[in-house]
């Protein structure tokens, strides 16, 4: 697993959008597809809900069986939590606390793409 997974990690090539690289391999571990997939959707609908509706063409383009919505949903809000836990562990009260649950209660709310 990339455990990072996203366009803010891929590089591409200008005129045909082409994956070149993926980088930031820093999180990388063994694990469940459905982290990366979950986390790359999670990353479009937080940060460019603008383009949510081409995660059906990144699903397409996957190339193996898409992990249901539950799953997806699941994943991500598993790694909302492990997030807001590493900031609880360095700053109990602090800003990061806050945000990971305002950021979990968030994706919480999402529904399923059509």
């Amino acid at each position: 697993m990339h455990g990072d997974f996203g366009p803010h990690n891929t590089l591409f090539e200008p005129r045909t959008f082409q994956v070149t690289a993926v980088v930031d391999w820093e999180f990388a571990h063994l694990g469940d597809p459905v982290e990366d997939l979950a986390w790359c959707e999670w990353i479009v609908r937080m940060h460019h809900p603008e383009h949510a509706d081409a995660l059906g063409h990144f699903f397409g383009a996957y190339g193996g069986t898409v992990p249901t919505w539950s799953a997806r949903h699941a994943s991500m809000l598993a790694k909302c939590a492990s997030y807001r836990e590493f900031c609880q562990r360095w700053d109990p009260s602090g800003p990061g606390v806050r945000q990971w649950e305002e950021r979990t209660e968030i994706t919480r709310a999402w529904q399923a793409q059509p």
